[in-house]
């Protein structure tokens, strides 16, 4: 079984601007073996930072939907978050990315190379051709959940009203993206008013996800005391969730001033 902690590939590290490296992310994504170094990635983003036209949060964005990291996309994403790299409003167009249904990259084939091969794949034949600057190829951007969780997190903090409208998106997704984008506003639930945090923390208590049934108890807990939150969590169905327990506050550090 190949490792998935594979050597970043020679020309990868051999990028030195930020439109060569979209180059490479977009040419044939799937030649280079899976990496669970989500550092690599946000080196790569510093190395390529400040170089050509591309905006951050594109080089960014084709970073985190790579195929050679998305084991790695909840690190990913908070290593990148916390680097400084991208100012707050390259993180909005980013998240704002992520909570797209589904987004397709169009860029001319010329961008790769002007020399094709056609291949007919019933006799095995094969011909060269030369594609002009008109001719278009796309690329279909891969967002793992953990991308979606950020993305919703970050937006409801920012903007609290955003809520109806991110609730609807998350019942437009499959059901574990969905469960991500409601995963996030319970991470920004203290962003909200009580009756908008109610409505994440029931929302949350019916997704089909255990973790996201347990968040949704530790926010109700928040609420309704620990006493109420076990009550619920005593009627679920799966066992972790009817074995949560409050969280434990952290121990309040008291100075003595010496």
């Amino acid at each position: 079984m190949p490792s998935h902690d594979s050597p970043p590939p020679k020309d990868l590290v051999a990028v030195n601007d930020a439109e060569e490296l979209c180059r490479q992310l977009l040419d044939t994504p799937w030649r280079w073996r899976r990496s669970t170094r989500h550092t690599e990635a946000v080196e790569l983003l510093g190395k390529v930072h400040g170089t050509g036209d591309l905006a951050t949060s594109f080089v960014a964005l084709l970073l985190c939907t790579c195929r050679r990291w998305d084991r790695v996309t909840a690190r990913l994403i908070a290593a990148i978050d916390d680097s400084g790299l991208l100012d707050d409003t390259d993180l909005d167009e980013l998240a704002e990315s992520f909570l797209v249904h589904e987004r397709v990259i169009s860029y001319p084939l010329t961008r790769l190379s002007p020399q094709w091969m056609d291949i007919d794949v019933a006799n095995g034949t094969s011909r060269a051709c030369t594609v002009d600057a008109d001719t278009l190829e796309h690329h279909r951007l891969s967002v793992e959940p953990p991308l979606r969780r950020w993305a919703s997190r970050r937006v409801l903090q920012a903007d609290p009203p955003r809520l109806p409208d991110l609730l609807s998106a998350a019942g437009r997704f499959k059901p574990h993206h969905g469960a991500a984008l409601i995963h996030g506003m319970l991470n920004a639930a203290s962003a909200l008013d009580i009756v908008a945090r109610r409505k994440v923390i029931e929302r949350g208590l019916q997704t089909a996800r255990s973790s996201v049934r347990r968040a949704a108890l530790d926010r109700l807990c928040e609420l309704d005391g620990a006493a109420a939150a076990q009550r619920r969590a005593r009627s679920d169905s799966n066992a972790t969730v009817r074995a949560w327990q409050p969280p434990r506050s952290e121990p309040t550090q008291v100075s003595l001033g010496i």
